[in-house]
């Protein structure tokens, strides 16, 4: 009497099946989580500007800017005179931009803005922090 070795279409497909069913259900939940971490690193960076405007105001007694569009974060390091530092994780995806506030005037108070670069998973996404 012989044994039979290996499985059966039945079983192959039901091993697909099983297969297909967890990576309908993963692959959503972590391209989920990658957008979570990159919005993360907006805000952080967003943290860090205005942490910078913050210093730029006690030795200037106003904001720095306005700042449009920075995808480097050269132009709003230029504007601060140093007092910010740029990562660069935080400009992998986004580009900032840096405007008058709800008051209307930059000297007083500022809007701070992060914008999903295009092509990017967060093209689209805005961040936005306001001060003081």
């Amino acid at each position: 009497m012989q044994t039979q070795r290996g499985v059966t279409l039945i079983e192959l497909l039901m091993a697909i099946a099983i297969i297909a069913i967890i990576a309908s259900i993963g692959i959503p939940m972590y391209s989920g989580y990658v957008t979570t971490a990159r919005m993360a690193d907006a805000r952080n960076e967003l943290a860090a500007i205005r942490l910078a405007q913050e210093e730029f105001f006690l030795e200037n007694n106003t904001y720095f800017g306005p700042v449009a569009n920075d995808a480097t974060g050269a132009n709003i390091q230029a504007a601060s005179n140093n007092l910010y530092t740029p990562s660069t994780q935080g400009y992998v995806n986004f580009s900032y931009s840096v405007a008058a506030g709800p008051c209307g005037d930059i000297a007083n108070c500022y809007t701070l803005t992060a914008t999903g670069k295009a092509g990017s998973p967060v093209a689209g996404s805005t961040e936005t922090l306001t001060g003081p």
